[in-house]
């Protein structure tokens, strides 16, 4: 039996794992998945309705997927369409007072920090890292392995293994220190820094294989909001 703590309040339409463990406070509403492993800490709030005004009621859902950590005060909400559930990967970790909106979709192992707000329809790759503080906006798409800075405000899409920082948020760097955290060799950080050049220096890429045929992949696929800028200052490895 899931471990809930008697002030939490459990809506019976939740689908709730064995081993989920839920504390204080917390309010768990219809229409949300909890994998395996998964906790939730005091007061957070999942699966409200979307704060979306053409929203018009119905089923749709929260999905959390197995071993993510949602901490004190967070808060996310389900879809607006029964067609995708606003979904958050597994082993993810929600830092406390974090705001997750309708319909985005967080991928595996990511780090959402302190008081950060996903606005609706974002996507985040996996194994991405989001400073504390920070404001998305809408339809944002931010690709794999990306690092985002403390108090940016992300306006435009974020590319896959880059970092980004400042408000408006722009492209500053290869994201080496998590390339490296995640056990990419130097050359694969080579590969990826010539490509990060040539697209900073507005040349387009020149290889559709790899981890280079990825960034490809991300430039080529649908975007709502465009790519972020290059910031000028020369980059620091």
């Amino acid at each position: 039996m899931p471990c809930v703590h008697p002030t939490a309040v459990v809506h019976e339409d939740a689908v709730i794992a064995d081993d989920v463990v839920i504390g204080p406070y917390a309010v768990v509403h219809p229409y949300v998945r909890l994998a395996s492993g998964v906790r939730v800490d005091a007061h957070a709030i999942l699966g409200g309705d979307p704060q979306d005004l053409s929203f018009a009621g119905g089923v749709t859902w929260l999905e959390v997927g197995r071993d993510t950590v949602i901490r004190e005060a967070a808060i996310i909400h389900r879809a607006t369409s029964p067609d995708l559930p606003t979904r958050i990967g597994t082993s993810c970790l929600i830092m406390g007072q974090v705001h997750i909106s309708h319909d985005s979709q967080v991928g595996d192992r990511v780090v959402v920090t302190q008081r950060t707000a996903l606005a609706g329809h974002v996507t985040v790759g996996s194994d991405t890292m989001i400073g504390g503080m920070t404001a998305i906006h809408q339809h944002v798409r931010i690709g794999r392995r990306a690092m985002i800075g403390a108090l940016a405000k992300v306006t435009h899409d974020v590319l896959p293994f880059c970092a980004v920082d400042g408000n408006p948020a722009t492209h500053r760097a290869l994201n080496v220190v998590g390339l490296r955290r995640g056990g990419f060799s130097a050359e694969d950080c080579r590969v990826l820094r010539r490509a990060y050049n040539r697209l900073k220096s507005g040349a387009s890429l020149d290889d559709d294989t790899g981890l280079v045929g990825q960034l490809a992949e991300f430039l080529d696929a649908p975007s709502r909001r465009g790519i972020s800028a290059f910031n000028r200052i020369r980059e620091v490895a």
